[in-house]
């Protein structure tokens, strides 16, 4: 069975104009790295043109939906091994060439489902193919972290763990204990909803067919120390992840 992860978000492009102080991004060469269908050119305030948009995806449904959407802008199928969304994979595969420097590479919602070692290797990839005064923008999760949505009032693992409550993968003392866990921790990874790795991806392997949900989880404290160069800031327009803003000098 063929699953297809279509994404809804609406309002990327506004998300990383915030983050990023800029608004008018027409004339500029944008890669939007895991864009999925080009979430970003459907924000109604998005001023990217078609033709200097790339978009590299680990799920090739999405990308055909997207070059269909948006024939004029480049899509490429990057067939990278990913937990859930690409199972199949080549593992580590680095990141083609695009034979293009960008002026914005945004990844949103990307790395809160690889590794805590892929992030790093692809940042710095993404980090060269970067234009002279190019701006590098990715979201993470800070699970400590209150969501600005009055609905919720919970932390960011408060509200990940509840749902897997809610979905029966995990029973209420689970969630209890889970939390108690990953207390005070710079970062971890959830799979399945269930199995918690506190700072190691040593995660055990999986069939393809049981790779259910990655979820990564980051502290803005430990991004700051991550990546020394980066701006990192809190979440806007109601959403739930933060973003490291890197600008190359």
């Amino acid at each position: 069975m063929i699953v297809v992860f279509l994404s809804t978000v609406t309002d990327q492009f506004s998300y990383f104009a915030r983050q990023v102080g800029e608004w008018m991004w027409s004339g500029k060469n944008v890669l939007d790295f895991g864009g999925n269908v080009g979430n970003i050119l459907r924000d109604p305030h998005s001023t990217i043109e078609q033709e200097r948009y790339w978009c590299l995806d680990v799920d090739k449904e999405s990308i055909e939906q997207g070059k269909a959407s948006y024939p004029n802008a480049h899509w490429l199928f990057y067939n990278r091994y990913s937990f859930f969304f690409n199972p199949r994979g080549v593992p580590k595969l680095p990141i083609p060439d695009l034979r293009q420097a960008f002026d914005y590479i945004v990844a949103y919602s990307v790395f809160t489902n690889t590794t805590h070692a892929e992030m790093l290797e692809l940042v710095d990839q993404l980090e060269r193919i970067l234009s002279k005064n190019g701006v590098l923008a990715f979201t993470f999760i800070d699970p400590y972290h209150y969501s600005a949505q009055e609905q919720y009032k919970k932390t960011n693992l408060q509200w990940r763990l509840e749902m897997e409550w809610e979905k029966g993968n995990i029973s209420a003392r689970e969630m209890q204990i889970l939390a108690a866990r990953a207390y005070n921790a710079d970062w971890f990874t959830l799979v399945n909803g269930s199995d918690l790795y506190i700072e190691t991806d040593d995660i055990q392997a999986f069939e393809p067919e049981r790779e259910k949900t990655f979820i990564v989880f980051h502290t803005a404290e430990y991004m700051k120390k991550l990546f020394p160069r980066a701006t990192v800031l809190p979440p806007v327009n109601d959403a739930m992840q933060h973003c490291c803003v890197i600008r190359k000098s």
